[in-house]
């Protein structure tokens, strides 16, 4: 059986649009994905120190959600501590990947086992993880350390 390859960008310019996108508040809803996310995660620590790509995650996160009528609630919306495991895991795959372009970085993470929705959950019991706490400040993992 062969694995198959996706690319999902071919230039960095389709990677800035979904980016420019966000940043303006322009990016429909239903774009929104969990790739969209991690692609937009990635280009702030590709581009941002780690407290800034953080900041800047952070804000874009609550006021996008705002501003496509979503809500930033205890039970929904902005959630601190996946923000802050995202972005800590794409740091490393960028770190470990330093020779790779910007596009060759998305493509390859996003064909990875490092992508997938799951992850968070070898790491943290969904009743930790999907706790009030969690989602308004950072907990430590549960089940396995990071």
């Amino acid at each position: 059986m062969k694995n198959t390859v996706t690319s999902y960008f071919d230039t960095e310019e389709g990677i800035l649009t979904l980016v420019n996108a966000f940043r303006n508040r322009m990016l429909p809803s239903e774009q929104w994905t969990h790739e969209a996310h991690l692609v937009t995660g990635l280009w702030f620590n590709y581009t941002y120190s780690e407290h800034e790509a953080i900041c800047f995650l952070r804000n874009g996160i609550i006021s996008y959600n705002i501003s496509v009528g979503g809500e930033n609630t205890p039970e929904k919306g902005y959630h601190e501590t996946l923000t802050l495991f995202w972005s800590g895991i794409l740091r490393r795959f960028i770190v470990n990947n330093k020779n790779l372009s910007l596009t060759e970085l998305c493509n390859r993470y996003l064909n990875s086992e490092w992508s997938s929705k799951e992850l968070p959950l070898k790491y943290y019991s969904r009743e930790l993880l999907f706790s009030t706490t969690a989602r308004a400040i950072w907990v430590n993992p549960d089940l396995k350390e990071l």
